[in-house]
């Protein structure tokens, strides 16, 4: 993995929120993870101009951990934000060009994350609910 992609991986946006649930507080922390696919597309033949593309797609997954809870850590959302395409067939430097322009959407990565966690909030606290009451029985 490039050193770019780590840095992408190490920085993702997060974004945590903590409720109340029948008076204790619990932390649910969503954190933005980006996977890049390439496909390249069209014919490499000799003598003639580059007539081939590398076409990419940014998925960006959601995950929710709950503090106190690693079995509770699951995907939220996984969603396909970003596309493009550049000149050339598909390599790592390509690879690397692509993270840093994705590196540069993260206004967008951030804004995705947050409308993620707010129509999470129903369904987590239903799976607290369901928790809770397999606990008491």
């Amino acid at each position: 993995m490039s050193a770019i992609i780590m840095a992408i991986a190490a920085s993702a946006a997060t974004h945590s929120i903590t409720i109340d649930h029948h008076g204790s507080p619990v932390q649910a922390v969503y954190s933005a993870h980006t996977d890049i696919s390439m496909r390249t597309i069209g014919a490499a033949t000799p003598n003639r101009t580059e007539q081939r593309r590398c076409l990419w797609t940014a998925s960006i997954k959601v995950e929710r951990s709950l503090s106190g809870s690693p079995a509770l850590t699951r995907t939220v959302a996984h969603d396909e934000l970003l596309s493009g395409s550049r000149h050339g067939p598909c390599n790592e430097g390509k690879r690397q060009t692509i993270a840093q322009e994705i590196n540069r959407q993260d206004k967008a990565i951030r804004a995705h994350l947050l409308e993620v966690a707010e129509q999470d909030h129903p369904r987590l606290l239903a799976e607290l609910e369901a928790v809770r009451s397999l606990a008491s029985n």
